[in-house]
């Protein structure tokens, strides 16, 4: 069971910069980030509706946006504290919300570009097991075995 739930949280924080580059494109053709929230809560991956969901909720409960967004906090770690700080300073503080959202997208293009090399340093290892019990055998089947049959026709001919 926690696995499975463990597996569901690894999937939504795959899915976050999607969401985030998605509420950033909405966020800039006018909505604010309350109803962008609203706006894209059925619109993300399956992982992330419920979080969004329940966001949207407490919204609609009359919480500040700042607050509502401890929703992405509890249900997916520290993964998505930089989506939720960065909304939620501008909520509190008042800060004008577009270089936040630039820096929102530069983070969440580099931790994605960060993520891609990782998985890419991985596929190598992953790949040895299956290259070594694909090729081996061939290999010995064709190189080994000609060699070892030759030796021994060419050891059975000299016998007295």
């Amino acid at each position: 069971m926690r696995r499975s739930k463990q597996r569901q949280i690894n999937r939504a924080i795959e899915a976050l910069p999607d969401a985030i580059e998605l509420m950033v494109l909405v966020i800039r053709s006018g909505l604010t980030p309350s109803a962008a929230i609203e706006a894209i809560a059925d619109q993300v991956a399956a992982p992330l509706c419920d979080t969004f969901a329940e966001t949207n909720h407490r919204l609609h409960r009359g919480q500040r946006l700042a607050d509502a967004l401890d929703a992405f906090l509890e249900q997916l770690g520290p993964a998505a504290a930089g989506f939720a700080d960065a909304l939620s300073t501008a909520d509190r503080y008042g800060l004008p919300i577009e270089p936040v959202l630039d820096r929102l997208i530069t983070d969440v293009r580099t931790e994605r570009h960060r993520h891609a090399e990782r998985h890419a340093r991985t596929l190598p290892v992953k790949l040895s097991f299956p290259l070594v019990v694909c090729t081996l055998p061939s290999f010995v089947l064709l190189a080994i075995v000609p060699a070892v049959m030759g030796a021994l026709s060419t050891l059975r001919g000299s016998l007295p």
